[in-house]
């Protein structure tokens, strides 16, 4: 026992020098490396230091192995340039996020600065009076700083040449002013429009979600003591959309003349003029809703699919429905009236799904077989619709199946087909002669998951100038939580001006 009591206190006390040593690490990583009068200066990451100044505003020094970036020079801070010395001993070039004033107000402790040349016609006093040389730099452009590499991002809306810094490598950009730090203001002139904002934003989360940058250093450190990550960026995308669109009445007066609008984590200051101008371009989706069939061991047409149909009808929705051929070989004439009425409904249309479903991934795919059996699927989907329920299909998308280069030749001996639903292994055209909708958003992560949050990364970031895309779902797998998702994605979209349209519609574009 004795030896056992031995053990147990050597372990508490290799315990508590561990609590101790991280708690030293801590507080050391929080402590700052230099301070005077104007400023502090704390190491927030290997390679990064923030300067705070004493009136809020934020520099970033960041160094490779042979050249340092600062980014910024704040505002009254007396030898900003033998500061900086003191910080690090290698060589340091400049470049300014923005040209307000907070952002460049000592540039002249320094021979040259790098400034988007959109940012030249800002009325900055130190701006105008600087003697250095400004270089330019533009979206792409590179600082090698040695083993560390921050790209140009131009991101106007703030200013016209505010910029981003992005270092990919160590996943995280210095934002300055672009996206707000605590609030965005958007009330200065010259005045940029929300349409530019809405696609800086729309970059900046596509580059985050893309290439792993989870932490945004903004221009004003102090006020947050913390980087920002893609919730925030998707709450500014969202609010620049609301003010865009007139859907300010939460907003809230902010100093004589503009109003200040909140959602979630962003909040941006506005002139109550540009509210409502709907700058954005008009969107359209169709959207693609599978599997459609009487349901496996039950009596009755499945209730989500009623759900469906009840709120399609209540809220004046477009939508398009994929039949599973097997279900109209059964004997069922609930279903098939269940079908007729369904069709009736202004704005649904129905599409040939295939015939039989795959099951598992040991069950080879309907269109990956040979020309003759996708012809029977094609050819009894779309003739059992007609015989049995009245109904022409007029597109075709596949289920859970990879395509061949015979599905082009089957599909072309269809002669309702007009139009097809793009899959990432349909083949170059050219039997076919119908219309393809490629561009695809995901809603459900994984498939048959509606996830809102998801779904806004995707809308908002790299699917954000498609003007026409299908947005795919089953709604026979949602259950109260996966449809309460799925109202989220209807809403953003319907919030944003978005037009639902059918085949039928795609096909007279």
């Amino acid at each position: 026992m004795s030896c056992e009591n031995d053990i147990i206190e050597i372990m508490k006390k290799h315990i508590l020098s561990t609590i101790a040593l991280l708690t030293a690490l801590v507080m050391n990583a929080s402590r700052p490396v230099y301070e005077n009068q104007d400023l502090t200066a704390t190491v927030i990451e290997p390679g990064v230091t923030v300067l705070e100044t004493t009136d809020k505003t934020t520099m970033y020094l960041v160094e490779g192995d042979s050249l340092a970036l600062l980014i910024d020079t704040g505002t009254a801070v007396k030898d900003l340039d033998k500061v900086v010395a003191r910080l690090t001993d290698k060589p340091v070039e400049v470049v300014a996020t923005h040209a307000h004033y907070d952002h460049v107000g000592n540039i002249r402790y320094f021979d040259e600065i790098y400034l988007h040349p959109a940012d030249l016609t800002l009325d900055t006093p130190s701006l105008h009076e600087y003697r250095g040389t400004i270089k330019p730099v533009t979206e792409g452009d590179r600082f090698d700083l040695g083993g560390r590499c921050l790209e140009v991002v131009h991101t106007p809306g703030h200013t016209p040449g505010s910029i981003v810094l992005a270092d990919y490598d160590n996943r995280m950009a210095f934002t300055g002013d672009a996206f707000g730090s605590g609030q965005l203001w958007m009330q200065l002139q010259p005045q940029v429009s929300f349409a530019t904002l809405i696609e800086s934003c729309g970059k900046m989360i596509e580059i985050m979600a893309g290439r792993g940058v989870d932490k945004l250093y903004v221009g004003h450190y102090p006020y947050l003591k913390k980087p920002l990550g893609i919730d925030y960026m998707t709450d500014v995308d969202i609010a620049a959309r609301m003010i865009d669109q007139g859907d300010v009445s939460s907003a809230t007066a902010f100093g004589d003349n503009a109003r200040l609008l909140r959602n979630g984590s962003a909040e941006i200051v506005f002139l109550p003029e540009v509210a409502g101008r709907k700058t954005m371009k008009p969107r359209k989706v169709l959207l693609k809703l599978d599997d459609v069939h009487y349901g496996e061991g039950t009596d009755t047409v499945p209730p989500r699919w009623n759900r469906l149909r009840d709120y399609l009808k209540r809220e004046g929705l477009r939508a398009n429905l994929g039949i599973i051929g097997f279900s109209l070989d059964a004997d069922r004439p609930d279903y098939i009236k269940w079908l007729k009425e369904t069709a009736a409904i202004d704005g649904i249309e129905f599409w040939n799904h295939g015939y039989h479903n795959r099951m598992g991934l040991d069950e080879p795919g309907e269109f990956v077989g040979s020309y003759e059996s996708q012809y029977r699927a094609l050819h009894l989907t779309d003739s059992l619709a007609k015989a049995k329920a009245g109904i022409t299909l007029h597109a075709w998308g596949p289920h859970w199946t990879d395509c061949n280069i015979d599905t082009d030749r089957a599909l072309a001996t269809v002669p309702s087909l007009e139009m097809v639903f793009g899959h990432q292994t349909l083949p170059e055209f050219k039997f076919f002669k119908g219309k393809v909708l490629q561009p695809r958003l995901q809603m459900e992560y994984p498939y048959h998951n509606p996830v809102y949050a998801e779904f806004l990364v995707n809308y908002l970031g790299r699917w954000r100038n498609d003007e026409v895309f299908y947005l795919q779902g089953h709604p026979n797998s949602w259950d109260d939580a996966r449809w309460h998702e799925f109202e989220q994605i209807i809403d953003r979209l319907r919030a944003d001006g978005v037009e639902f349209i059918n085949i039928s519609q795609f096909v007279a574009m």
